[in-house]
């Protein structure tokens, strides 16, 4: 019994501890399930924060596998969340191919960094929709310092690039057209001009080719190449473009001529009316082109061609200042030809005024000439006549002069005669000599006076005047040495022949000679020069008279100027008159000059021999 009463209140005291235990455990038990219901409230909160996010969020594991996708991944790429878990490599098999490798390499390095990294790439959606995405990860860690893998987060740029495509399009179109702008104020001719414009597109527009064509009024309408730059390997020569509307005039230049608008070609590859150009042009990686006419007061005369790399390069914008850049250089190109138009006027004006100037010149000078002419034949009438009216004075004075002679030269015989009787009759006596030498010296005058006004008998005939003046110094060299003086001879070997008198000229040189030895006086040095002008034969006999002065060297030509003692230079001077020439004196410092001048054509007015 005892027994039974104390396994009874051990069962009572187990029951007991029991049911604390159970307590407990109801405790716990609640407390576990408030823990659980707190957890799955904040897993809801955590997932509603991640799935509600505006940006495609997920986290990799640290081998790799996706442990979380947001939503927001079907929104940017079109594709679901369950293809991402399905596929770790998921994300670079739907990167654009130009930016795979980058990619690539972003997400081997990002596993190994322990930083925030950052890459922009693009994507192809399941719509076939490029798209550009702004990636930052960062390393994860647990509360123990354990690697979880990263986190990443990636944004749509699409918008945002494309309008910095824009704006570094617009900002590089506004350069471009600045720069071809300061060439066509700068630009020297039109040749240049098209190829520093096409220049500056390649290199200012970061273009792939930039040509000018010019449109041909021929039968095929030809639109031919004048000025291009960037890469085109021979790409123009294969065109054959026309701007007549059939197949190769379809194409942009074509249209843009015909039309006289821009034409674009926005995807090379797929443009119908690109089509007999396409090969070539894709074989060049042209993906896109645009042409925009030339015009000169709205009637097209070209177009200006550009070719892009990549497909609808060419937005409405960017036409719009192309459009511009194409409508100055069409005004540079017109205030060129209008430049050059004028330049080439006023060089026909100059010309004609230079033409008009030089035939007014020509015109005046032969005014001139005809005058001069006029005024010879004036002067050469004139001296023709003194020469008549001297030959007609010298006639009238010879014949007066021969009667007189005749009647003197009788009672002077009779003089003479009875003179040298007396003088036999008387030698002593001084005044029969002085009635002898005065009748003889009066003979010898009236002689002169015949000699002086009696004509000469010109024979004219080729002579070498330079012959001749060899000739008398030969003769004279004696007479000369005795008088100490030197004759010199200076010959021009080429001078030519005059028709004159031999005889009579000689006669003139020696007359000339003599008197310049006379002249000189204390001997010295006697210069015969001789040359030629276009119309006369000149002869100069320079020789050394220092401190000789003619005081009336206009005197030395007349006759019985030394009281009758000279006829010497008289004789001469009149000799070469009748032969249609001119002797003349000169003094030059202690230097006395005579230069006889005979005429290439000789006009005579005297009866010659051969007459």
């Amino acid at each position: 019994m005892q027994n039974t009463d104390k396994t009874r209140e051990q069962l009572l005291e187990e029951m007991k501890e029991l049911r604390q235990i159970i307590a407990k455990l109801e405790v716990s038990l609640e407390h576990r399930r408030q823990a659980e219901r707190a957890l799955r409230e904040s897993e809801e909160l955590f997932h509603m924060a991640a799935d509600f996010t505006y940006d495609w969020e997920y986290w990799v594991s640290a081998d790799g596998e996706y442990i979380y996708v947001s939503p927001a991944c079907e929104r940017l790429t079109g594709y679901s969340v369950k293809e991402f878990h399905r596929d770790p490599d998921f994300l670079s098999k739907i990167t654009h191919p130009d930016d795979h490798e980058a990619v690539c390499r972003h997400l081997e390095d990002s596993f190994e960094g322990d930083r925030v990294q950052h890459i922009d790439f693009r994507i192809i959606t399941r719509s076939g929709e490029e798209r550009w995405i702004s990636h930052f990860c960062q390393p994860v860690y647990g509360k123990d310092n354990r690697y979880l893998g990263r986190r990443a987060s990636n944004r749509d740029i699409t918008r945002r690039k494309k309008l910095e495509e824009e704006l570094r399009r617009a900002n590089r179109s506004l350069k471009m057209l600045s720069a071809c702008n300061h060439a066509m104020i700068h630009a020297e001719n039109e040749a240049s001009l098209l190829n520093s414009i096409c220049q500056i597109i390649v290199k200012e527009g970061g273009y792939k080719l930039a040509w000018v064509g010019f449109r041909e009024k021929d039968k095929k309408k030809t639109v031919r190449p004048v000025a291009q730059a960037g890469y085109e390997e021979g790409y123009l020569e294969s065109l054959h473009i026309t701007w007549a509307n059939r197949e190769r005039g379809r194409g942009p230049t074509g249209r843009a001529i015909r039309t006289g608008e821009p034409s674009i070609a926005r995807d090379i590859l797929n443009d119908p009316s690109f089509a007999p150009w396409r090969a070539e042009a894709t074989k060049r990686g042209y993906g896109s082109s645009v042409a925009l006419p030339l015009a000169i007061r709205g009637e097209p005369f070209g177009a200006l061609s550009i070719y892009a790399s990549e497909a609808h390069a060419f937005d409405a914008a960017e036409v719009d200042l192309l459009a511009e850049l194409a409508g100055d250089l069409s005004f540079g190109i017109n205030a060129l030809r209008t430049r050059i138009e004028q330049e080439s006027a006023e060089s026909a004006l100059r010309g004609a005024h230079k033409e008009l100037e030089r035939r007014v010149k020509e015109r005046t000078q032969e005014l001139v000439g005809a005058n001069e002419r006029l005024k010879n034949e004036i002067e050469e009438r004139k001296r023709l006549e003194k020469i008549l009216i001297q030959r007609e004075k010298l006639e009238t004075l010879g014949a007066i002069a021969a009667e007189v002679a005749h009647e003197i030269r009788n009672p002077l015989v009779s003089i003479g005669g009875f003179a040298r009787r007396l003088r036999q009759k008387f030698p002593d006596s001084a005044e029969c000599e002085i009635i002898l030498r005065e009748s003889e010296r009066l003979e010898r005058i009236l002689s002169r006076i015949g000699d002086y006004l009696r004509p000469a008998a010109v024979n004219l005939q080729l002579c070498s005047i330079n012959t001749l003046v060899g000739e008398c110094a030969d003769l004279l060299s004696l007479e000369l040495k005795r008088r100490q003086v030197t004759c010199r001879l200076d010959l021009n070997s080429d001078l030519s022949q005059v028709r004159t008198d031999p005889d009579i000229l000689k006669q003139v040189f020696l007359n000339l000679i003599r008197k310049a030895a006379e002249l000189m006086d204390t001997g010295g040095n006697i210069v015969v020069k001789t040359w030629e002008t276009e119309q006369d034969v000149l002869t100069e006999l320079r020789g050394q008279a220092p401190g000789l002065l003619v005081k009336r060297p206009e005197q030395l030509f007349m006759p019985f100027a030394d009281e009758g003692e000279s006829m010497g230079l008289p004789l001469s001077y009149r000799l070469l008159k009748d032969m249609g020439g001119l002797l003349s004196f000169a003094q030059e410092k202690d230097q006395i000059v005579f230069t006889v001048t005979l005429a290439k054509n000789v006009v005579l007015t005297y009866p010659t021999e051969a007459s």
